[in-house]
């Protein structure tokens, strides 16, 4: 009898969070025009735009590393970091109305736009990767199983900074306009623009210390496989995931009674 109240549970909310997400689809994109397909549009003219700047400016490889394939892993999981880190500043604040029904919580719309914006920057790598794989500007990804990892991973981390972020700025007006700022300053350690194997010996150790860095190294590493030297640790990711959705659940839960207040 338990095992069928939690199980009846699990679906309710699966269904919530199903609506949830295709309310934030309607609300963000709409019917008109192309609709739903600027849900993977919007990241494909991003993606493609990025690589086309980068292969203009630094030319057709950097430190040996072809410019295309480095552009499309590098601003792929620099999107997903900045897309999700900055839903987080408005979480609490935008989606607070939908507490008025019952089985809806805050968590429920940060695990929908979590999953919307996985998903959606996942189909805009392999759109970007296809076509330029057509056109022969980059090989067959080397493991496919590693780079789905890492972006598991990078995912399950954004998510806790995401909660903490949201609680934060819903608790301090003032972590509203700081969090811009800093985005902008975690761009030099989010691994986009650089391999760890390319910076001197102390830079590699600080950068190390930054669980995107880490993301960004496997994400590669599963791209282009042992063509060049990567550096990160599946294990410090995944404890710094645990850490950052302990905090973020705990702070969230708590933002949450005082918004209700």
């Amino acid at each position: 009898m338990g095992a069928s109240v939690v199980l009846s549970k699990f679906i309710i909310q699966g269904r919530v969070i199903y609506a949830l997400v295709i309310r934030e689809l309607m609300s963000r994109y709409g019917r008109e025009n192309i609709g739903f397909l600027w849900y993977v549009g919007e990241p494909v003219f991003l993606i493609g735009g990025v690589i086309i700047l980068w292969s203009i400016r630094r030319g057709e490889s950097v430190h040996h590393m072809p410019i295309v394939g480095f552009a499309l892993t590098g601003y792929s999981m620099l999107t997903l970091w900045r897309h999700m880190i900055g839903f987080g500043i408005r979480s609490m604040r935008v989606n607070g109305g939908l507490l008025f029904h019952q089985n809806v919580k805050i968590i429920d719309t940060i695990i929908a736009n979590v999953i919307m914006e996985a998903l959606g920057i996942m189909t805009s790598f392999l759109v970007c990767f296809t076509i330029l794989y057509i056109f022969n500007l980059v090989n067959m990804i080397y493991d496919p199983l590693l780079m789905c990892t890492a972006y598991a991973l990078m995912v399950f981390f954004n998510m806790g900074v995401l909660m903490f972020v949201g609680a934060l700025c819903e608790q301090f007006d003032a972590a509203d306009r700081l969090m811009q700022p800093i985005m902008y300053f975690s761009l030099p350690v989010s691994g986009a623009f650089s391999l760890v194997s390319w910076l001197p010996a102390r830079a590699q150790e600080l950068l190390l210390y930054f669980p995107m860095v880490h993301a960004s190294e496997m994400f590669r590493a599963g791209f282009y496989g042992n063509e060049f030297v990567f550096h990160y640790d599946p294990i410090y990711l995944v404890i710094c995931g645990i850490v950052s959705n302990a905090l973020g659940i705990t702070y969230l839960k708590y933002a949450e009674k005082h918004m209700a207040v």
